[in-house]
């Protein structure tokens, strides 16, 4: 391989740990207009509520007085799949201006006219989940979009300025691998960040809560995803999996060649220690390149050899 590949380039791997560094609010509470079959609300209710510019100013100022590096705004879809990030635009710039937490957001789709807005209140970056099989968008978020509205998304996020850092969940069409592929080719229309592969976590009271995605399908995705982005970041978010499953697709990543992965377990990191991996941690949205300022004290990570 050419040494110009990010991914090949030793054994070096990023683990991000963001509960306290890096927390997530929801500026829709525990509403969203979607209700998607894989979650129906039920994952904003482990989120911090600010629903008004006020409330996300004080708890944000909170956060960053306990040591908070970063932000991750996020939160229910209108009926269009659409995050109102934009309602909380003046909390951002007086955040901006007050510290220097990194703020970054899930939107879903979005417009030229957002993006710059975004851009110019002090936003970094967005993460933005890419589907390659319109008819299990319909079925799993009930949304009638096409390929075009994706990519007209991502170019909006990327032209504006801001970070991209595209999402592509595997297992998402209750389990089945199926366009997970055709999302990584989407992707292709701009310069991302970073590339997450994430994957379906089954949720209590959702009709997906018993289904889970199989680790090899990781295996294809992510395997595809450092085909198509050899100098791009590939990572796997912190959505991926529960139980024994979790621990097989870290460790399925981790020799596949990706760069990070998010809310790793102890048994993955005590694998990549005895394998000779050279191990960094952040404190970090996986999104973001990662650098001095997130790194974290590995200490409470060590393990008795």
């Amino acid at each position: 391989m050419s040494e110009k590949n990010y991914h090949k380039t030793g054994k070096k791997i990023d683990f991000f740990i963001t509960s306290d560094t890096f927390p997530s609010i929801s500026v829709t509470g525990n509403s969203c207009s979607l209700m998607c079959q894989h979650c129906k609300g039920k994952l904003l209710q482990r989120l911090i509520p600010a629903t008004t510019c006020e409330e996300l100013e004080k708890k944000a100022l909170s956060l960053h007085a306990r040591g908070a590096k970063g932000i991750l705004l996020t939160g229910g879809c209108d009926e269009r799949g659409s995050v109102p990030i934009r309602s909380i635009l003046p909390a951002i710039t007086k955040l901006r201006e007050k510290t220097d937490l990194i703020l970054i957001a899930h939107t879903g789709f979005i417009s030229v006219e957002e993006a710059r807005l975004l851009k110019d209140s002090g936003l970094s970056g967005i993460g933005f989940d890419v589907m390659g099989d319109m008819a299990a968008v319909k079925e799993v978020y009930g949304l009638h979009v096409s390929e075009k509205d994706y990519i007209d998304s991502l170019r909006a996020i990327s032209d504006s300025g801001l970070l991209v850092f595209p999402h592509v969940c595997v297992g998402i069409h209750f389990g089945k691998l199926g366009g997970e592929l055709r999302a990584l080719e989407m992707i292709r229309s701009i310069v991302p960040s970073t590339v997450i592969i994430t994957g379906l976590m089954p949720v209590a009271g959702t009709p997906m809560e018993h289904i889970k995605p199989k680790p090899s399908d990781f295996e294809k995705v992510i395997q595809k995803a450092i085909e198509i982005f050899p100098r791009t970041p590939i990572v796997l978010g912190c959505a991926h999996s529960s139980g024994n499953d979790r621990a097989r697709i870290e460790k399925t990543a981790l020799l596949c060649g990706v760069s990070g992965i998010a809310a790793p377990t102890m048994g993955t990191i005590g694998f990549a220690k005895k394998n000779g991996y050279e191990i960094n941690f952040y404190g970090t949205c996986c999104g973001l390149i990662p650098d001095e300022k997130t790194r974290i004290d590995p200490g409470k990570f060590e393990l008795n050899e």
